[in-house]
């Protein structure tokens, strides 16, 4: 057990316009039924950017420009998942909005209509976390550490992608 493991896997927060978040609507185990943030797999050789994109694009029919890494979430659960997501913020720029066979329904969430879903908890963690950084950013504070999951806050400084770790409580 445990071979291949980890499993990296990118995704992506899209918001619209109108401050929504893009959601998908699992159609397969685990969490079938859940809402999820588009993403998937990183294949050998391929960037977390253009993971993201093919992904979200398979799964949404949508054409994204990712922008920058928000954060990374590890999830242990031996001996047979340990996956590390790494989320990154992107905008829609083109393509038509469709459900694909992973996805049963796709669409655009408001943001005070997100806890009406069913989420899985790490969905719920990273648009919690999201919404805190957002809330923090624009009123000059420093986000604040998450409890909880063990996450690594992307820092970039002079050209570079440094890492920090988060702390869990």
């Amino acid at each position: 057990m445990g071979e291949g493991l980890p499993r990296v896997g990118s995704a992506l927060i899209v918001r619209d316009d109108a401050n929504r978040i893009l959601l998908g609507k699992r159609n397969k185990d685990p969490q079938r039924g859940n809402w999820v943030l588009p993403g998937g797999k990183i294949h050998a050789f391929e960037s977390i950017a253009n993971a993201a994109a093919r992904e979200l694009a398979e799964e949404t029919g949508l054409i994204v420009e990712v922008q920058h890494q928000f954060r990374v979430y590890e999830v242990i659960n031996a001996p047979q998942e340990h996956r590390i997501i790494i989320y990154s913020w992107a905008k829609a720029i083109g393509g038509d909005l469709r459900a694909s066979d992973d996805i049963s329904e796709v669409k655009f969430v408001p943001i005070d209509e997100l806890g009406d879903l069913p989420l899985t908890p790490l969905v719920k963690a990273v648009l919690t976390d999201a919404a805190r950084t957002i809330s923090r950013r624009s009123k000059g504070q420093t986000p604040r550490k998450t409890r909880g999951l063990r996450v690594i806050n992307p820092i970039y400084g002079q050209g570079s992608l440094l890492l920090e770790l988060a702390e869990a409580d």
